[in-house]
């Protein structure tokens, strides 16, 4: 885990809480979207990120693990300037945990859903490092 964005969620993870309270589930049925989301709301500070130039690796099928890498917003960014997390998923809610957390509604999450959306990000965050690090 890196220090600086684990303090990054800890000041902001509120915000996307309250994102999530007011926001139609439809809004973040992706992996992608939550992360993108996660990035906007709680992680950028003065270091902005190219949310528009993050790749998405995706080699699976019904399930396998996608891989975020997201660019820091310079010219010619260097190995170091992208972070990179992931996320397994599966094919239905009995192994895909953002299938299983919205029950396949689309509509205004309950307060357990909105805890549930909070753990995953807080997951994804917890798997952030730097590209090329150790």
């Amino acid at each position: 885990m890196l220090k600086e964005i684990i303090q990054q969620w800890d000041k902001n993870k509120h915000k996307l809480e309250d994102y999530f309270k007011v926001t139609r589930q439809s809004e973040y049925d992706e992996y992608s979207k939550i992360v993108v989301k996660l990035f906007e709301v709680c992680l950028s500070n003065e270091d902005e990120w190219n949310l528009d130039g993050m790749t998405v690796i995706d080699n699976g099928d019904y399930q396998g693990t996608q891989i975020f890498i997201i660019p820091k917003d310079t010219y010619q960014p260097n190995i170091e300037d992208y972070l990179i997390t992931n996320n397994y998923y599966g094919s239905c809610s009995g192994c895909d945990t953002l299938q299983s957390i919205s029950e396949y509604d689309d509509g205004l999450p309950s307060e357990e859903q909105v805890k549930e959306y909070m753990t995953l990000a807080l997951h994804l965050t917890q798997k952030i490092k730097i590209l090329g690090s150790e």
